[in-house]
């Protein structure tokens, strides 16, 4: 019976698809019982997951015993190979590892591999500092990408005078150019501290070069160190005595920091601070036809790139080596306080944001390639900005604060971060916001923004913690409104001051149209106190660093400023 019923079911459901088809009325409700794919999109992340609940919590799945200085590790060939490209070569290539139960392991510590199997089961590693750089090998070693390049990152930030040549020299063993540069600045920045150690008195020829080729400040005395290092080795060495000497770039004791243009609401220029290397000299012949119509500027390399003039899509730059302005290709349309940003990694300087000249904001993102001298569209920003600041971290570019339109298309003080990544070209706004809101300047400094606004605080954000420190300036500073400037240069942060405003009853002593500027090291800063005649820093190393006051600037249009 109940056979029966299944036929005569299943033939009257083939006669009614067969009667549908004669008819040519097949109804989509019909179709969609008759033939429907299922796919459970939660089906991938409950596999990975269900079997990394059964390798973490059941040792029967286990199939390879690694050993490393008689502790054994029970654990899955199936999960290292899918993190770790060794791991992989080594389980399908015809070595002996490939089929021996037990594998034992020589060059990693049994403490280091534990973080490389927390890693690679958990995702999460706490980093010790005294393991520090044996992580950052064997990450490198055993092809684990993102847990080396966090290594990277986090020497970086914290290479010292200390370490600093073993770390240079550690990155370029393993080719990582952005640890190199970090820890080549900190030893031609301290080289007469180093010059005595054993790591200098045994630095590789081509290492020695490279620092003394990239610029050593002459307070470092750096004929001295190279005595120093041929004399440690005279036999072999002494050859190398006018290589060295010819390779050697002394640069002065002076910073230069470059402030272009002013604030006015009736041209819409935008003051902008730039810096540039002790040795760069940047020619300021000319700089008059440009007047106050200065849209944006940003510094590329050793040049100087300008945006504005009578016509606000030109782009001038001011060629290092010829010490002359020079046209370049025009932005594809005018654009008003805009914020250019350089990536050097892109060879590239970003358009980001901005003003169209009927007073619209835009969210345009193009950028400029410097070596082709054109300039190319991409994705556009989240939400349009003008005259936010900008810096360029690894790649991805904060835009911060600026003006943002209201829910009635007038423009507000923006607090928004907006990242744009040069490498997918995708934006992305951060979840949280900036403590302060509005027009602001930025700079970056081993991976930590430092921001300044209208206001009495400096504050410090982490894009990779998610974090902020606010910093007190002076109480001189805060009496007086103005538009704060900061720039990095040479391992240093330096916070200056725009004109104080004309009628201010609250102008701090000192000559007028004077501007005040404020020295901040690289080192993470804690309290900042005056005194009568400077301003001082105590640093996280407890070593208290003095700051003067800048001289009278000339009324011109790219101001120069010497800082001792």
């Amino acid at each position: 019976m109940k056979g029966g019923a299944a036929d005569c079911w299943r033939s009257d459901l083939c006669s009614t698809m067969d009667s549908s088809e004669e008819t040519g009325g097949s109804s989509t409700e019909e179709n969609y019982f008759v033939n429907y794919t299922f796919t459970d999109r939660s089906h991938s992340g409950r596999v990975a997951q269900g079997i990394m609940k059964l390798c973490l919590e059941d040792e029967l799945f286990a199939d390879v015993t690694i050993s490393v200085e008689g502790k054994e590790f029970q654990l899955h060939r199936l999960v290292l190979s899918a993190q770790s490209c060794f791991f992989r070569s080594m389980f399908t290539s015809n070595l002996k590892e490939a089929h021996n139960r037990v594998i034992e392991l020589q060059d990693v510590s049994e403490s280091v591999f534990q973080l490389l199997v927390d890693y690679i089961y958990h995702g999460t590693v706490k980093l010790r500092a005294e393991e520090l750089q044996e992580t950052y090998e064997v990450a490198d070693m055993y092809q684990l990408t993102a847990l080396f390049e966090e290594c990277s990152r986090f020497l970086a930030r914290t290479v010292q005078v200390r370490n600093c040549l073993q770390v240079m020299w550690l990155a370029d063993q393993h080719s990582d150019m952005e640890l190199y540069t970090a820890a080549k600045h900190c030893a031609k920045s301290h080289l007469s501290q180093l010059q005595d150690t054993e790591e200098f008195l045994h630095l590789p020829l081509r290492l020695l070069t490279d620092i003394l080729t990239d610029g050593v400040p002459c307070s470092q005395n750096p004929t001295v160190a190279i005595e120093t290092w041929i004399n440690f080795n005279k036999e072999e060495r002494a050859g190398f005595s006018e290589t060295l000497r010819s390779s050697l770039k002394v640069i002065g004791e002076n910073v230069h920091i470059y402030l272009i243009g002013k604030e006015s609401s009736r041209t819409h220029s935008l003051a902008v601070s730039l810096h540039c290397a002790d040795d760069d000299s940047i020619s300021v012949s000319g700089q008059n036809s440009l007047c106050h119509q200065i849209t944006a500027a940003c510094k590329h390399g050793s040049d100087l790139y300008v945006v504005g003039g009578s016509i606000p899509r030109r782009m001038w730059k001011c060629n290092n080596a010829t010490i002359d302005w020079e046209w370049c290709a025009p932005l594809p349309r005018d654009r008003l306080q805009h914020t250019l940003v350089s990536v050097p990694s892109k060879d590239a300087i970003y358009s980001l944001g901005g003003k169209t000249l009927q007073d619209t904001l835009s969210n345009a993102v193009i950028y400029y390639r410097v070596r082709d001298n054109v300039w190319t569209e991409t994705s556009q920003l989240e939400v349009a900005v003008s005259g936010a600041a900008g810096v360029n971290l690894n790649g991805v570019i904060y835009l911060l604060g600026g003006e943002e339109n209201d829910l009635d298309f007038f423009t507000k003080p923006s607090r928004l971060i907006q990242c744009y990544d040069t490498n997918t070209e995708k934006c992305h706004v951060k979840p949280y916001v900036l403590p302060f809101a509005g027009r602001m300047h930025a700079a970056v400094h081993k991976d930590v923004v430092f921001i300044v606004a209208e206001g009495d605080s400096l504050l410090c954000y982490n894009p990779l913690l998610d974090s902020f420190t606010r910093l007190c300036l002076p109480d001189a500073w805060s009496s007086v409104p103005s538009l704060w400037k900061i720039a990095s240069c040479n391992g240093s942060i330096y916070v200056f001051r725009d004109r104080y405003k004309k009628g201010g009853k609250n102008r701090p002593s000192g000559r007028k149209g004077s501007k005040d500027v404020l020295q901040c090291t690289s080192e993470a800063p804690s309290i900042l106190s005056t005194s009568s005649n400077y301003y001082k820093l105590t640093t996280s190393s407890k070593q208290p660093i003095l700051y003067t006051r800048a001289e009278e600037v000339p009324a011109i249009w790219l101001w120069a400023y010497s800082l001792t």
